[in-house]
């Protein structure tokens, strides 16, 4: 940084230290030139966990028996409990950036590692709050962080060791019973939670039934969905068909209220519709500015005068809560017009 010009640093080193070179390549595409070529110590060491697939583009897969359990709104926590070098409680995010905000949870878990010491784990899970908007709020917060409703619901468990190598030795239903048992110490202490998992056949007439209503079960408790996960399988550190999510969308009607301009490649385009409207008593505000095609931010941008007022069709994966008291929608994506007139809703 001393000897580098402004338009070097600014340019280049920069950007490799927040990881963004601006011309296509991430740490896959040098981690893929580098097996290939057999250079391994060209590779970047990269915090991987297993991430499930969309059932929907895997359907042939949701078959035979699985174990089902119910997805949670919150934030992908792994906690790593190390007793290598003294007993450390580190939680990470699922692209492992450190969570430092979740004291109380911790804390507990290196009193309670102290007193056993067991084997260095990863515990994976999700954390709960009140409401996801208040999470996201404790997760970013710097100072007067208030986290202690907080609670780390876990989902797997495996041994650190084999976590660095990418890969479990016990199949999903042995790594449950695991954790069940690893969890056992956690009695009483309400901030650690293992999430239940229900085993079905989805071959059989009664495990397709058992599948319908545990997922509209899982639906009217809130939950995001459900995740459907081969009792067999290993624990890999990647995306994997062994574990699929299966969420319901919702969709709602609701009015152009403005037409924002677009930035950057989009500026002179429409960047988003700001949206407004009322869904099953809930007053919904929220900006749309995905589900359009580079021709619709043309077309849109160009008539948009014409488009105030409008009805569009909004998907999205939930109903949120503002602090205000009104509703966003999270991931909202334009699917179309529900009219051809202002107001108009067919």
């Amino acid at each position: 940084m001393g000897v580098a010009t402004t338009e070097q640093w600014n340019g280049f080193y920069r950007r490799i230290l927040i990881k963004d070179l601006r011309c296509g390549v991430s740490e896959k595409t040098v981690n893929n030139v580098a097996k290939k070529l057999k250079m391994d110590h060209y590779k970047v060491p990269v915090f991987e966990c297993m991430l499930a697939h969309d059932s929907a583009k895997h359907q042939k897969k949701v078959s035979g028996k699985v174990c089902l359990d119910k997805k949670l709104d919150g934030v992908r926590v792994l906690t790593v409990v190390d007793c290598g070098m003294g007993t450390v409680v580190s939680q990470y995010t699922r692209n492992g950036k450190a969570l430092q905000n979740f004291t109380k949870i911790t804390q507990f878990l290196k009193n309670k590692a102290l007193e056993t010491e067991p084997e260095a784990m990863v515990l994976d899970g999700e954390i709960v709050s009140s409401s996801f908007q208040d999470l996201m709020k404790q997760v970013q917060r710097k100072s007067d962080v208030q986290a202690d409703d907080a609670v780390l619901q876990l989902f797997d468990i495996i041994p650190l060791s084999e976590f660095k190598q990418g890969k479990s030795v016990l199949n999903q239903q042995k790594r449950h019973a695991m954790l069940k048992e690893y969890c056992k110490m956690f009695d009483g202490f309400d901030n650690i939670q293992v999430i239940d998992k229900v085993d079905c056949d989805l071959d059989s007439e009664a495990g397709q039934q058992q599948f319908k209503d545990f997922n509209k079960e899982a639906i009217d408790q809130g939950y995001e969905g459900i995740m459907i996960k081969d009792p067999e399988a290993l624990y890999e550190c990647k995306r994997s068909t062994a574990w699929l999510k299966q969420k319901p969308f919702i969709e709602v009607s609701l009015e152009v209220k403005h037409v924002e301009e677009g930035t950057g490649r989009n500026e002179g385009k429409l960047g988003a519709f700001v949206c407004e409207g009322v869904d099953d008593g809930k007053t919904i505000n929220v900006n749309v500015g995905s589900g359009f095609s580079d021709t619709n931010r043309d077309e849109f941008w160009d008539s948009r005068s014409t488009i105030l007022g409008q009805i569009v069709e909004v998907r999205a994966d939930a109903i949120t809560q503002n602090q205000d008291g009104t509703y966003s929608l999270r991931f909202p994506r334009f699917l179309r017009f529900r009219g051809f007139e202002i107001g108009e809703k067919i």
